[in-house]
């Protein structure tokens, strides 16, 4: 059976809340980023909720902090939820819990948000309207590449040629 993950972005005045379930690792973390980087060129604020995560290996801690790091480049901000032990132990055992905004509940993360003139925390109407968030790509969907970035291919020839030059006696 493949490994699952789900991915659900949810635009919420003020932020936008993508809650993770399943497993994040190897298989399933390019899922991840292939939601996140849409996410966070177009929305300012995003909180991730991992309580729903029931394993992640360094390859899907690597996609978050590579989430928060385009986060930074792009003035976004990027916080994090999870109250489950054993993920929050890998944020410990790693130091990311101190790189990372870790809250242990929602109403933490969005404690922690700086205030918007227009985003009252009540709960009560947004005066904007929150940007829609992009259905995030089904399993096996691999979003384009971004512009610009490079995507390898088979080694050329003269590649080739030049690494078994000298190889040999």
């Amino acid at each position: 059976m493949p490994p699952q993950l789900t991915v659900q972005a949810t635009p919420e005045p003020g932020y936008t809340l993508v809650t993770v379930a399943g497993e994040l690792d190897i298989a399933t973390a390019p899922e991840l980023r292939d939601c996140l980087v849409p996410l966070l060129a177009d929305h300012p604020t995003l909180v991730i909720d991992l309580d729903r995560v029931s394993f992640c290996d360094a390859t899907g801690l690597g996609v978050l902090v590579g989430a928060a790091n385009r986060a930074r480049a792009n003035r976004a901000r990027l916080h994090l939820v999870c109250s489950r032990p054993n993920i929050r132990r890998l944020f410990d055992l790693t130091g990311l819990a101190r790189r990372l905004p870790l809250a242990h509940t929602l109403g933490e993360a969005l404690a922690a948000l700086p205030l918007v003139a227009d985003t009252p925390r009540t709960g009560a109407a947004h005066t904007r309207p929150a940007p829609a968030a992009p259905s995030c790509p089904r399993p096996g969907h691999r979003a384009p590449p971004a512009p610009g970035s490079h995507q390898p291919g088979p080694p050329r020839p003269s590649d080739r040629a030049r690494r078994t030059r000298g190889a040999g006696p």
